[in-house]
């Protein structure tokens, strides 16, 4: 598949990396990997579909599709109704990116190669569903958003704080007291400094 300078323009700002239209060569086998263009991600997944049938991902790429439930329709496609060759796994992996050796990481029962340079990460054919089996997609963190009517009433706050602190929900030994009544002498504090504003 061509790969757009459009999309290639979407990739890098998406992701920070390099250039997503340089052909690279596959870590495991040396052979020429091919782009597949994941139209519903705008970005392109490298894969060994002359040699080997691994998957190499730039920085963050793997993230868009762990989740068992992500669509790797082009991805299968890719490396269906093929024969791969065996590789040597006890072989130290270049980056086709940066041209420098790849860390082997144990993890899920697999060994992933990761460039600590720029973040890539190269999976062996079949490694890749097993890591969608047994990764769990982090969910996106949510801004939290104050207007002028969602106000938090402080001295309310230092008053439970306090009366927790009575309770020994705060202090379960001397040691967590004595922090405890620092957190609260600090807060106390900042209490007194925001009505100073008002």
């Amino acid at each position: 598949m061509t790969v757009s300078k459009t999309n290639d323009k979407i990739y890098k700002k998406e992701f920070n990396m390099g250039d997503s239209i340089k052909q690279i060569n596959c870590p495991a086998c040396g052979a020429e990997m091919q782009k597949v263009f994941i139209a519903d991600k705008g970005i392109n997944i490298d894969i060994c579909t002359q040699g080997c049938g691994g998957i190499y991902f730039d920085n963050k790429e793997i993230q868009e599709f762990s989740g068992e439930s992500e669509n790797i329709e082009e991805i299968k496609n890719a490396l269906s109704n093929k024969t791969f060759n065996p590789v040597d796994n006890t072989k130290t992996r270049i980056c086709p990116i940066c041209k420098i050796p790849m860390t082997k990481t144990f993890a899920i029962g697999i060994e992933i190669d990761t460039c600590y340079k720029c973040g890539g990460i190269f999976l062996d054919y079949g490694e890749f569903e097993q890591v969608r089996k047994n990764f769990k997609k982090r969910e996106k963190v949510k801004p939290v958003s104050l207007s002028e009517s969602d106000s938090i009433d402080i001295e309310k706050f230092l008053k439970e704080a306090s009366q927790e602190e009575a309770n020994g929900v705060f202090c379960r030994s001397v040691t967590n007291s004595l922090s405890s009544k620092v957190f609260l002498s600090v807060l106390d504090t900042l209490c007194h400094s925001f009505y100073k504003f008002y």
